[in-house]
């Protein structure tokens, strides 16, 4: 089941860069919204592989990882990562549900945190 969860977060990713390249002036909020979706994705694959659970809520997700490094499933190393997620879920409810514009950088900044996020979760 995690792999499906991994598999659709790898999927989110690549399709946010294939938005990004796009001509519409909202390209860079939906490829935003894909790459919070990876991010999102890729800690149900990590929830679920060690505690069996995915977040109810998206706000869960940080707290689940935070857990997830408390009980040493993941290296401290990657602990840092937790405020990926959060950066994740603050942009979500911009993106998604104010509709507030958003930037090449905005879209490029997440997208490499999007990035390093998944191929953490890979390993």
């Amino acid at each position: 089941m995690e792999r499906a969860h991994f598999e659709q977060a790898r999927l989110w990713l690549e399709a946010s860069e294939h938005v990004a390249c796009g001509q519409s002036d909202q390209r860079y909020a939906v490829a935003t919204a894909m790459a919070i979706h990876a991010i999102i994705k890729a800690n149900d694959a990590l929830t679920v592989k060690f505690l069996g659970i995915t977040a109810r809520r998206h706000d869960d997700a940080r707290r689940l990882f935070e857990e997830l490094v408390k009980k040493g499933f993941v290296r401290q190393e990657h602990a840092s990562h937790r405020q990926t997620i959060q950066d994740a879920i603050d942009l979500k409810a911009r993106v998604e549900y104010r509709l507030s514009s958003v930037s090449k950088r905005d879209y490029e900044e997440l997208h490499r945190k999007a990035v390093k996020f998944v191929a953490m979760v890979s390993l």
